[in-house]
């Protein structure tokens, strides 16, 4: 079993991929559905994806919360320099660049524009 992708509500579109575009991802595809515009973003070559959720009739503000949802891991080459590329995109940083023995990894965490929590990390 792989995991395919993680969906989660925007409520900027635009901000959103322009914020993922600037950190490689790129569209695969997108759709429509019950008016609710679904669009998935990835690595190029990649089988999994983020699944950018942005319904135009929300009437509740998208608030993502640590308590509900911590955070969302992506492995990368170089943490500081995507951590860096995140902060220049929009996004906040959460921990910057450090090393987390007990998991294994260097990590950083950052939050994207509508708030959730992203893990940049590789292993040690």
């Amino acid at each position: 079993m792989d995991l395919a992708h993680v969906a989660i509500c925007v409520a900027d579109l635009d901000r959103a991929l322009e914020f993922y575009g600037a950190l490689g991802f790129e569209e695969s595809h997108r759709f429509t559905l019950d008016g609710v515009e679904n669009v998935y973003v990835g690595k190029p070559g990649s089988d999994s994806a983020l699944q950018l959720r942005y319904d135009p009739d929300r009437t509740t503000p998208v608030a993502p919360s640590r308590a509900d949802t911590d955070h969302v891991a992506f492995t990368v080459d170089d943490v500081e320099a995507t951590f860096q590329t995140a902060l220049d995109a929009g996004g906040a940083a959460v921990l910057e660049p450090t090393e987390i023995e007990p998991a294994g990894a260097y990590a950083a965490f950052v939050e994207d524009p509508e708030g959730y929590t992203l893990e940049l990390y590789r292993g040690l």
